[in-house]
């Protein structure tokens, strides 16, 4: 009888630094991905000003700003990020990974990031109050589907819009990733 390899393994190429952290952990799961949505609702007619960290609810936020208060509030700490800065950010320490949405279906609590904007993915379902903002995109209906903060120039609040009737250009999708501690990775 010929033998049979069950499994085999590899070293990575010592050269290869980036993201050589402590990798072992978990994505949120849908239900955490709705806890940050929940929260993201929280702050639902927010006016919009470009504060970044200073980002406080009920009071002043933008879209870097509001995601981070989010996501720590929900229990998803990360150090505040602007937009320009998230995908290094994300890309360096592992704590959100990039998500194909082609390869991987979105979940709630996702992070939609285009140039200079971000955004929460919010997955609403037609019984949702949320789900109907009255959109229209080339005579199409739109549904809610995220949660952001608006630039100045829309006079909208904090709030569930449609990202295709928002942007129309493409953005890239990040999950957050749960890491042990430190002291767990060594």
């Amino acid at each position: 009888m010929d033998p049979v390899t069950l499994s085999s393994s590899a070293t990575s190429d010592t050269a290869i630094t980036a993201g050589t952290g402590c990798t072992v952990g978990r994505f949120i799961t849908e239900d955490e991905g709705w806890k940050v949505v929940n929260i993201a609702a929280t702050w639902e007619g927010t006016p919009y000003r470009m504060v970044g960290a200073a980002s406080e609810k009920s009071v002043l936020g933008d879209c870097s700003g509001s995601t981070n208060k989010i996501y720590v509030e929900a229990g998803f700490p990360y150090p505040y990020q602007t937009t320009a800065s998230f995908a290094a950010f994300a890309r360096t320490t592992n704590r959100f990974r990039k998500i194909d949405p082609a390869k991987q279906k979105l979940q709630a609590g996702d992070v939609l990031l285009w140039d200079g904007h971000m955004a929460i993915y919010a997955p609403f379902t037609p019984d949702s109050p949320k789900y109907d903002g009255n959109l229209y995109k080339r005579g199409q209906k739109k549904y809610n589907n995220m949660y952001t903060a608006f630039n100045g120039r829309t006079h909208h609040p904090y709030g569930p819009y449609n990202i295709e009737v928002f942007r129309s250009d493409p953005y890239t999708v990040y999950r957050y990733y749960i890491l042990p501690s430190p002291d767990d990775c060594k």
